[in-house]
């Protein structure tokens, strides 16, 4: 809700200042804020989807609906925030305005820089808190992730951190000279910057939607784990897959010693289930298959 809030302010001041400067860079920003601010309701909606309960219809839940609509944000990032800003920034450059009042521009662009270096701030911040390898950079932390909406309002937030700034150089280049092409183009830039944001996280989306698996690290120790018991001769086959936000369905084909009762078998499987919920804390489901 502070992404949706600031976001949500900082589109009304770039309205009203778009109207009284005729700026196509700060029109462009004025339509990114209101995408973002409705991304912001999409995966706040998605996210309480997911949590509900409905074990008969989605007996592993809906942890991936938080996915879906995070595609649908990627969706309106590219369209309606990348399209509209560049046709926009083409018409702008076709037909060039003369521009007004671009002091107010530039005074209001750096304060909206230094709220959204804030908000980015803290969204990177809760990034790396749900990050095991701390070391990772920001775009390795993205690609590893698998919480929909926080990776959608890190990228948002980038994509809106780095549009200001180039929106804002459009305008001082544009007062300097009193030359529109550098708005007109700055609008350009906008746009094509929204559909690369908008085209990246669709494309993590997808990967997470078609089930992306844990990092190697990680399945590494699982299988230390498992193997560590007396009863496991050896592991034929572990799958993992994405369910959710930090969510994963594990898939064992376990060979067991040839002397194990079906009812140690059982123990076994409840022993080690109970150490992997201790310590791998994101594998929510485990099934054991005999080899």
């Amino acid at each position: 809700f502070l992404a949706f809030s600031v976001n949500f302010f900082i589109a009304g001041i770039k309205t009203v200042i778009a109207i009284l400067t005729s700026s196509s860079a700060m029109f462009s920003e004025a339509v990114h804020s209101y995408v973002d601010s409705g991304n912001q309701f999409l995966l706040w909606f998605g996210i309480k989807q997911s949590k509900k309960p409905n074990k008969l219809i989605y007996p592993l839940g809906r942890g991936k609906e938080e996915y879906f609509w995070t595609l649908v944000v990627a969706v309106l990032i590219f369209t309606i925030g990348g399209l509209v800003s560049l046709e926009h920034g083409i018409e702008a450059l076709s037909h060039p305005k003369e521009l007004k009042n671009l002091y107010i521009s530039i005074i209001v662009l750096s304060v909206s820089i230094i709220l959204e270096l804030y908000v980015l701030y803290k969204a990177v911040k809760e990034l790396r808190s749900k990050t095991l390898d701390k070391n990772l950079s920001v775009f390795k932390m993205l690609k590893t992730s698998t919480d929909g909406p926080l990776i959608a309002i890190v990228v948002e937030d980038f994509a809106a951190t780095l549009g200001l700034g180039i929106a804002l150089f459009g305008s001082i280049f544009a007062n300097i000279t009193g030359n529109p092409i550098y708005d007109a183009i700055s609008s350009i830039m906008i746009g094509i910057l929204l559909m690369v944001s908008g085209l990246f996280l669709g494309y993590e989306m997808k990967h997470l939607i078609t089930g992306e698996t844990i990092n190697q690290q990680t399945k590494d120790q699982l299988i230390n784990l498992i193997e560590k018991n007396d009863a496991i001769k050896s592991i034929k086959s572990l799958r993992i897959v994405s369910i959710g936000a930090n969510s994963y369905l594990a898939l064992c084909k376990v060979d067991y010693i040839d002397t194990t009762s079906d009812i140690k078998i059982i123990e076994v499987n409840n022993t080690i289930r109970d150490e992997i919920s201790t310590n791998f804390k994101e594998i929510t489901e485990i099934y054991f298959n005999p080899a």
